[in-house]
C-alpha cells in the first residue's frame, strides 16, 4: 500500500481552546501558548516569569497574575523554595484554578516529608524518550509534549552513555515517530551494545521488511490499533491518510509474515472506541507476532472541554469491557494504563534532551531538567517527581 509522505511537527492540541480576545505578545496571551514548541523551555520561562514579576509588582492583588507566576514556578526546574512561595502566591486569591494547584503542592510537600531525611541516591531503572519530534499523523489530545529543538545522533549516544552509566534499564523509545529519524537504527544498536533494553514506540506508517530486520534487536515493538474501521480510528488517531486502519494491519500483516513475535499493542480507549475493544481484540490477539496488548486510557490534560465531551470515559467502564475480553481470550497479557495512575512519574526526554513530567491537569507539563546537561541523580531527586510511583510503568519486555 502506498504511504503518502507526511513528516509534521504535531500542532499544539489545546490550540483551539485559546482566548482569541488576548492581544498577542501580551502576559495573558503568552501564558497561554507557553507549551508550544518553541516556547516550551526554560529561557522562555524565565523570560515570562520576569514580565510576570514585574507587572505584579504593579498589582500585587491581582489574582490572575498570582495564578500564572505561581505555574510558572512550578513547571520551571522549580526548587522547594520555588513551591513555597508558589504556595504563599495562591493563598486567599479567587482565581478559578488555584485550588488545583494548591492540591498539587500539598502532593508534592506530603511526598517530600515522607522521604526518608538520609535517603540513598534515586536509583531510575525506566525512561521514556521521546527522540524525535516529528510524526505522520496528530492524535487528538496526544499528551506528549513536543519542542522545536532536535538532537543530533552523537548527542542521542551522549543521553545513551549517561542512561547507562546510571543503571537505567530500560528504555522506551518513541515520538513523533522515531521511524522518521534517520539516525534511529544506530541509536537502537548503540543503545543494545550498551546493556539496556529497549522498546520502540512508533506509528508503524512507514515500517517496511527492511527497516523490520533492523529492529531484531528490540525487546519489544510497539504498534497502534485504535478501531477496526478508519471511522473508528480517526475519532482519535488522525492524518492525511484516509486508509489508516489498512495501514496499520498491513504493518501486523507484515509482523506476522517474517515472524517478528515481540510486537506490543497500544489502544487509546475512549467514548469513541469502548465499544469496539472487543473486534480489535479478535483482530490482534489471535496473532503469532502480538505478545500484549496495553489499553492506555484516553488522557484530556492536553484537550478542550469539546474534545473532552467527545472523547472522555471513566476508567471503570474500560475494565468492565477488558474483563469480558479476557474471558474470551484467556492467557493473554492486556493491561490498561488508568490516567489516575501517571500522575508525576512519567519520565520523559524530549527531541531537545529536555526532561519533563506531566500531572493529570490541562497544562500541567513541569520541566525538571536537561540530560544534556544534568546527571541523572539530580533529576531523579527533582521535588515534583513521585519517585515511589516510578517502578509502576509496564516492563518493557513482555512477559514469556
Amino acid at each position: 500500500m502506498t504511504r503518502l509522505d507526511i513528516s509534521i511537527l504535531p500542532p499544539h492540541p489545546p490550540s483551539a481552546g485559546y482566548d482569541r480576545s488576548l492581544a498577542r505578545g501580551s502576559i495573558a496571551d503568552d501564558f497561554q501558548r507557553r507549551l508550544e514548541p518553541a516556547r516550551f523551555n526554560p529561557a522562555f520561562f524565565t523570560a515570562l516569569t520576569t514580565r510576570i514579576e514585574q507587572a505584579l509588582a504593579i498589582t500585587p492583588d491581582n489574582a490572575g497574575l498570582r495564578y500564572q507566576l505561581a505555574f510558572l514556578l512550578l513547571q520551571n526546574n522549580t526548587t522547594r523554595p520555588a513551591i513555597q512561595r508558589a504556595a504563599d502566591l495562591l493563598a486567599d486569591t479567587s482565581h478559578p484554578g488555584s485550588q488545583r494547584l494548591l492540591q498539587l503542592i500539598h502532593g508534592i510537600k506530603a511526598r517530600a516529608a515522607a522521604a526518608p531525611e538520609t535517603a540513598a541516591p534515586r536509583q531510575v531503572r525506566r525512561v521514556n524518550w521521546s527522540i524525535f519530534n516529528r510524526c505522520p499523523m496528530a492524535c487528538r489530545g496526544c499528551y506528549n509534549a513536543f519542542v522545536d529543538e532536535q538532537i543530533t545522533y552523537k548527542q542521542a549516544t551522549v543521553i545513551v552513555d549517561k542512561l547507562a552509566g546510571h543503571g537505567v534499564t530500560d528504555v522506551v523509545i518513541a515520538g513523533g515517530d522515531p521511524l522518521l529519524w534517520t539516525p534511529i537504527f544506530d541509536v537502537i544498536d548503540y543503545a543494545v551494545d550498551a546493556g539496556l533494553k529497549i522498546a520502540l514506540d512508533t506509528t508503524g506508517y512507514t515500517l517496511t521488511e527492511d527497516k523490520l530486520a533492523k529492529l531484531c534487536r528490540l525487546s519489544s515493538l510497539r504498534l497502534p490499533m485504535d478501531g477496526t474501521t478508519p471511522e473508528i480510528q480517526r475519532a482519535f488517531r488522525r492524518s492525511k491518510d484516509p486508509n489508516l486502519t489498512a495501514v496499520f494491519t498491513e504493518s501486523l500483516d507484515l509482523c506476522d509474515r517474517t515472524g517478528y513475535d515481540k510486537v506490543r499493542i497500544h489502544t487509546v480507549a475512549s467514548k469513541a472506541n469502548i465499544h469496539d475493544l472487543a473486534a480489535i481484540a479478535n483482530n490482534i490477539l489471535p496473532r503469532p507476532s502480538v505478545r500484549q496488548w496495553v489499553i492506555f486510557h484516553w488522557w484530556d490534560r492536553r484537550a478542550t472541554e469539546a474534545l473532552r465531551d467527545e472523547l472522555h470515559i471513566d476508567a471503570d467502564t474500560i475494565r468492565t469491557e477488558i474483563a469480558k475480553i479476557q474471558e474470551k481470550h484467556p492467557g493473554t497479557e492486556i493491561l490498561l494504563a488508568d490516567t489516575a495512575m501517571r500522575e508525576f512519574l512519567n519520565w520523559m526526554v524530549l527531541s531537545s534532551g529536555q526532561v519533563v513530567t506531566f500531572a493529570s491537569g490541562p497544562d500541567e507539563e513541569f520541566i525538571i531538567g536537561n540530560l544534556l546537561t544534568d546527571d541523572i541523580e539530580t533529576i531523579a531527586s527533582h521535588p515534583v517527581l513521585d519517585y515511589q510511583a516510578m517502578g509502576r510503568g509496564v516492563p518493557v519486555t513482555p512477559r514469556q
